[in-house]
């Protein structure tokens, strides 16, 4: 039976216990990681090196950078045997998780000192007595979240980058091009050299 909602005031806090903190961190990075693959791989099949990739591709959310590479990978007839429709669904749900952990503000239960997280996004699941929806911005909608509930974000977080790296495993394609001379600046002599 699922557990009903209950209403209590809470003390927002920001000095996370050192374990969580650390796993925060580790969500936050490895999910930098995983945009950064993501990225790469649009790279990689348009033959951009890494400067002309961060001029040219900008920070699209993390499933935007999934599609624009599967619809390259369509456009240039390469087959892939990822389940991508899983993959996609797996890179929005991780991307949700790291904002709700990254941008969230973490509330501290009065009586048993438990750690929440406060979701503002979406709409409440079910009914809270209502005539329909309730908007978790109108009435926020907080949850228990430690240890477990991080390490299983990262989890997920590293599945996906799995996954993105089998799709644009460097066997598959040829290196791009390396910049020559890529700020253009040329040897200028010194007035001793004359």
């Amino acid at each position: 039976m699922p557990e009903i909602a209950t209403s209590f005031e809470a003390q927002i806090v920001h000095d996370l216990p050192d374990e969580l903190a650390a796993l925060i961190g580790r969500v936050v990075v490895a999910f930098a990681k995983l945009e950064h693959k993501l990225t790469a791989l649009t790279a990689l099949l348009l033959q951009l090196n890494k400067a002309e990739a961060r001029i040219v591709l900008k920070m699209p959310r993390a499933a935007e950078r999934l599609d624009m590479a599967l619809d390259l990978l369509a456009i240039k007839h390469i087959s892939v045997e990822t389940d991508t429709a899983q993959l996609r669904k797996l890179v929005q749900e991780v991307n949700e998780e790291r904002d709700l952990i990254a941008h969230s503000i973490w509330l501290q239960h009065p009586a048993t000192g438990e750690l929440y997280v406060r979701r503002t996004r979406g709409k409440w699941p079910g009914h809270l007595a209502t005539e329909g929806p309730v908007k978790r911005v109108i009435f926020p909608q907080s949850e228990a979240f430690g240890r477990p509930e991080c390490l299983a974000a990262l989890n997920k977080i590293l599945l996906a980058m799995a996954g993105v790296e089998q799709l644009g495993h460097p066997s598959r394609f040829r290196p791009p091009m390396p910049v020559v001379n890529p700020l253009g600046i040329t040897e200028r002599k010194s007035r001793n050299d004359k």
